[in-house]
């Protein structure tokens, strides 16, 4: 039995996530563009952006979570300690952190 890289792991999570970002470039290029949109200070979740989205649809549901934690990974989005139930009906309330738009 080896023994668990954490690095390997990001570095698996986060090939994952481009990859389902260079599948679904048209809305990952219109999600960056809404969270720049963004009046500084925001506070939400991906769900609030989901809520009211009007643009391109991405291929993989997946592609939602790529293209939010790419906007973290950019410094656009501050995760918050505060936490907050999902409304969807395909989240089943999980709890979900805010998100401050920098």
């Amino acid at each position: 039995m080896s023994d668990f890289d954490l690095n390997e792991s990001r570095k698996g999570r986060d090939d994952g996530m481009a990859q389902v970002i260079g599948h679904n470039l048209t809305f990952a290029d219109e999600f960056a563009q809404a969270i720049d949109r963004l009046p500084r200070g925001w506070v939400g979740t991906c769900e609030d952006i989901r809520k009211d989205w009007r643009g391109t649809q991405p291929a993989s549901p997946n592609a939602w979570g790529a293209c939010w934690n790419a906007a973290k990974r950019r410094g656009q989005l501050v995760q918050l300690q505060q936490q907050v139930a999902m409304t969807a009906n395909k989240s089943h309330a999980r709890k979900t952190h805010l998100h401050r738009r920098a």
